[in-house]
């Protein structure tokens, strides 16, 4: 795990959109107790995130999207490098045309793309989480916006509007449990209650 630590340094320095230390701290948390089989990954960017709950959740295999070719092959050579290639594979392409096609079902699925569609993806997750199943979700306070900590500028309206459309309907929906956890852009868990 040093390793991937180092590496999310450098990404980092290099202004790679990574999810930030206590996110990731939660998430590899939540990922150690519910031990998931299959994990649904939306937004790899460089595979750092899926390595790190493939090798804490060493019986796990990861499914994810990723729209950018670029990116995509460096996940893929990160995936080889820390030997979990063979328990890993990328959907490319826009996940509003993906997800909806899915098929089977996911234990585990890491919310961590375009923030202004966490709503529009919501029904077709849901369709592929399993019961007792955990949608884990980045960014949801989207920079305070959401929940009015700081003023939101005129171009965001749109994405925060969409977020606060996804956390009333995760957390107001009486066959799911959701907690928002209030740290760095803000990380939702919602489990499957049905």
């Amino acid at each position: 795990m040093e390793r991937i630590l180092k590496m999310r340094e450098k990404a980092k320095l290099d202004n790679e959109p990574i999810l930030r230390d206590q996110s990731f701290k939660l998430l590899l948390e939540t990922v150690k107790i519910k031990k998931p089989s299959k994990i649904l990954e939306i937004g790899v960017n460089l595979g750092l995130s899926g390595i790190a709950m493939l090798l804490t959740s060493e019986n796990s295999t990861l499914s994810g999207i990723e729209i950018d070719e670029e990116k995509i092959a460096l996940a893929r050579a990160n995936y080889k490098e820390f030997g979990v290639d063979n328990r890993a594979k990328i959907f490319q392409g826009d996940a509003s045309e993906i997800i909806p096609v899915l098929t089977g079902e996911y234990d585990f699925i890491f919310l961590d793309g375009p923030k202004g569609h966490y709503y529009e993806y919501l029904p077709n997750l849901l369709s592929v989480l399993k019961k007792d199943g955990i949608l884990f979700a980045d960014n949801v306070l989207f920079r305070g916006f959401v929940g009015g900590k700081v003023k939101t500028p005129h171009r965001y309206n749109t994405t925060k509007n969409s977020m606060e459309k996804f956390l009333n309907a995760v957390t107001n929906d009486k066959n799911l449990k959701t907690v928002v956890y209030d740290i760095e852009d803000g990380v939702s868990i919602t489990e499957k209650l049905i």
